[in-house]
């Protein structure tokens, strides 16, 4: 029998080195395909003062330009194209806010619904399961209006049963008169009429409480006026202790659009010049506060802070923190 001893064994090792460095280069074949799927974030939580925060994601929306930006599309493209945004479709993303207050589980705003729009949104449930609570849990959902990806995630794909079975229902009483008239559909443009329907909201109005714009909802969580996106529109305060944060409803929904061009109207604000003002002031107390935001349609998880540069603004993204 052949024994190989150390000295042999390195004697050949060489040799193998060095013929492979003389053999001609074998093309590179890839030892596993490219996965190819993208990591998609569930939820993202953080303490502010005694409450806990979390972000929890539904997905996300897709729009044209044109579609969000009307005459003042080919601009916002330009816009988009210079802050490193792809130009057209817009991505908005879907950020719903859970707000732990250590007596209620309040979810402010409610996403998509599975299948009801577009794909790549309806992933509350499993979002919300992933951060350990289950739609029973949820004590309170607050509106900040009742379009449709704020709306539809209440109830299943037929809207025929509600879908958090223990949960309150809040919106402003302005927005809910507006919705609940029979003559609505001759309020709003051509472009809303096929994404709003009546039948989550009577699925809701047994269970729905109407507040003013400004309003205490549970302690430490108050919303304020912003109307002109919808006729009811409403911001959230939330604060505990000495911290504080805004969240901004649809007041705001691209991270360059509508901090650099606050003046341009969005397509879907169906009371321009009054979004603006609500979009301007809500911007202007953001930024002379220095008060966190939390935005349902900028990148996941959507904090941030916003600073004034000369007549418009700017948005500042709040660090990542990996632990809560």
């Amino acid at each position: 029998m052949l024994m190989l001893d150390r000295r042999m064994l390195l004697r050949a090792g060489s040799a193998a080195v060095g013929a492979a460095a003389l053999a001609p280069t074998a093309p590179a074949i890839a030892r596993a395909p490219q996965a190819g799927k993208q990591a998609q974030p569930s939820f993202y939580r953080f303490k502010l003062g005694t409450i806990e925060i979390t972000v929890v994601s539904d997905g996300t929306l897709a729009f044209p330009a044109e579609t969000l930006w009307g005459d003042r599309a080919e601009d916002a493209r330009g816009l988009l194209t210079s802050t490193f945004q792809p130009p057209s479709p817009v991505g908005l993303q879907i950020n719903t806010i859970l707000v732990n207050t250590g007596d209620k589980l309040v979810l402010i705003d409610a996403g998509c619904g599975v299948d009801k729009f577009q794909k790549t949104a309806g992933g509350l449930l499993g979002n919300l399961a992933a951060a350990g609570y289950a739609p029973g849990d949820i004590d309170m959902i607050l509106f900040t209006h009742l379009h449709f990806d704020h709306l539809w995630g209440i109830s299943d794909h037929e809207n025929a049963s509600l879908l958090f079975p223990s949960a309150e229902f809040v919106a402003n009483e302005a927005e809910v008169a507006f919705w609940s008239a029979p003559e609505w559909a001759n309020k709003v443009s051509p472009a809303l009429k096929p994404l709003v329907t009546q039948a989550n909201l009577k699925l809701a109005s047994p269970r729905l409480r109407l507040i003013k714009a400004a309003a205490e909802v549970v302690p430490g969580v108050t919303t304020f006026d912003t109307a002109g996106h919808t006729p009811g529109h409403i911001s959230v305060h939330i604060s505990s202790g000495s911290e504080e944060m805004l969240l901004t409803g649809d007041v705001v929904v691209n991270s360059a659009v509508s901090f650099l061009h606050p003046e341009w109207p969005f397509g879907f604000d169906m009371d321009v010049p009054l979004a603006t003002k609500s979009r301007m002031a809500f911007l202007d107390r953001a930024a002379a506060d220095k008060t966190l935001v939390g935005s349902y349609h900028l990148p996941f998880p959507g904090f941030g802070h916003v600073v004034r540069e000369g007549s418009a603004y700017r948005w500042l993204p709040a660090d990542w923190q990996w632990t809560s």
